[in-house]
């Protein structure tokens, strides 16, 4: 105590120097640290710029505008896309209650009518043959027109009839012999006895229908003729015009009546459309003397052909939900 006492001012001193090594020794730690922070940001940095470098395509003002004009046209191609399955929705329904129960009334005498002076494609007169009182899928309302109430039951009616127009006019260039019947879903009724029997539904798991996205309609043509009646009327509808799809198609022969051995010149037959049935492409038939000619001629068989109109309803509530 006596030498601190006796160099006071060196003391001092010294413990200033000691307190000022002890700062800088701490700041000196604490900057280091920072220092190997930044080291490891600026590593990491390069890593990840490397790693842009060598990426494909690479992240170029070049490859972003490329990127940018491919999706312009994706999303120009997904509008078309949509356009595509929603041009359904050119059909002007009427929710006019009077005026499409006048136009149902119209719709059914106009295609007896043209069934009953119908040509086909040569120019010669062949009637369609119809069940007597026959209403193409409106009987309910061949005696009793009475208007419905509920705007979207009659809108939906409205559609019915026009895509029955359109199936009917395919069918009708198509020559059948006869139609046998007609049915769409009655979706303007409840789904009571009366309503089972004029209509009828296409099974949940067959529709494309989707509650709240996708609404559909169905229908039911079953019609006698040739194969080449079928043939034509499923390639008028594969043409597209309307979103409509073959859901099924059963065919009824003759009773008794077998197919035939070999397929006609013009391909008139089943095995023209579906492919061979049979074991018969196989077997070759033993020649036949000149002057016995073997003569197939085709029977009439009867088709029921069920299809479904889809249309996108995005975000409307579909027609059976509003009904």
């Amino acid at each position: 105590m006596g030498f601190l006492k006796k160099n006071l001012t060196f003391t001092i001193v010294v413990v200033i120097c000691l307190l000022a090594f002890g700062a800088g020794a701490y700041l000196a730690f604490a900057e280091s640290g920072k220092i190997d922070q930044a080291k490891q940001k600026i590593t990491s940095a390069e890593s990840q710029l490397n790693g842009l470098r060598l990426a494909d395509p690479a992240p170029s003002t070049a490859n972003v505008e490329a990127s940018e004009g491919n999706v312009t046209q994706l999303v120009a191609e997904l509008e078309k896309i949509r356009e595509d399955l929603e041009r359904g929705a050119r059909i002007a329904a009427s929710t006019d209650g009077i005026g499409v129960m006048a136009g149902i009334q119209q719709f059914i005498a106009e295609y007896r009518r043209k069934a009953a002076t119908h040509v086909d494609e040569n120019g010669i007169e062949s009637p369609i043959e119809l069940p007597a009182d026959f209403g193409f899928g409106f009987e309910q309302y061949v005696d009793d027109a009475s208007p419905l109430e509920d705007p979207e039951k009659v809108k939906v009616l409205d559609m019915q009839r026009h895509i029955l127009g359109y199936l009917l006019d395919r069918l009708y260039d198509a020559s059948p012999v006869s139609i046998q019947s007609v049915k769409r879903e009655v979706l303007e009724q409840d789904l009571d006895a009366k309503s089972k029997d004029s209509g009828f539904r296409i099974a949940p798991p067959v529709s494309a229908r989707v509650p709240g996205a996708i609404d559909t309609l169905g229908f039911s043509l079953s019609f006698t003729g040739y194969t080449s009646s079928l043939r034509s009327f499923l390639n008028d509808l594969a043409k597209f015009d309307l979103p409509i799809v073959v859901r099924s198609i059963e065919v009824e022969r003759p009773s008794g009546q077998k197919a035939p051995a070999a397929r006609s010149n013009n391909a008139n037959n089943l095995d023209a459309i579906f492919g061979a049935f049979g074991g018969n492409a196989a077997a070759e038939p033993e020649p036949a003397e000149e002057t016995k000619k073997l003569v197939i001629s085709e029977n009439t068989s009867t088709f029921t052909v069920v299809l479904e109109y889809i249309e996108i309803v995005l975000p409307a509530d579909t027609a059976e939900d509003n009904i």
